[in-house]
């Protein structure tokens, strides 16, 4: 077997395909102004209230001043604020969503929804499939310890 013959290879380029994928999707279907990882950030905000800038970079899988660009795009578009706080004696920045980054969301989420069901009936079992993922993940995480992304 060869390394692109292996699990670690076709789930990387499974993820891959999924990505350009959802990047396709942003840009060509739903036309809105925010992009995929916009999006993702977004999502993450809302389910993750009060997390750190840093938090947050580790939660997209993005280095941190990729984060920090799309956090500042966000911003410029006001989706989202930042406002500065220290913990532990460092200096943070804390994300909140606007209204109108609230309404976007929502409308961008009714519209994925519709996509999710469409792939959730082509695939038998994908709550098996996504509890399979996240096993190899944790395992991934348990074998190379903390990932750093910078």
């Amino acid at each position: 077997m060869t390394y692109t013959e292996c699990l670690p290879y076709e789930i990387e380029k499974t993820a891959r395909l999924l990505q350009i994928s959802a990047k396709y999707t942003f840009n060509k279907k739903i036309k809105c102004d925010i992009t995929h990882d916009e999006f993702v950030i977004l999502d993450t905000l809302i389910n993750k209230p009060g997390i750190s800038q840093s938090d947050l970079s580790k939660l997209v899988l993005k280095g941190r001043s990729h984060t920090s660009k799309i956090l500042s795009s966000l911003e410029k578009k006001k989706y989202i604020t930042r406002t500065q706080s220290t913990k532990n004696g460092k200096m943070i920045y804390l994300m909140n969503i606007t209204d109108a980054g609230l309404k976007l969301y929502e409308e961008v989420k009714g519209y994925l929804n519709d996509i999710i069901v469409l792939w959730e009936k082509k695939f038998e079992n994908t709550s098996n499939l996504i509890n399979e993922l996240r096993r190899i993940q944790k395992l991934m995480l348990e074998s190379v310890g903390d990932i750093s992304l910078e």
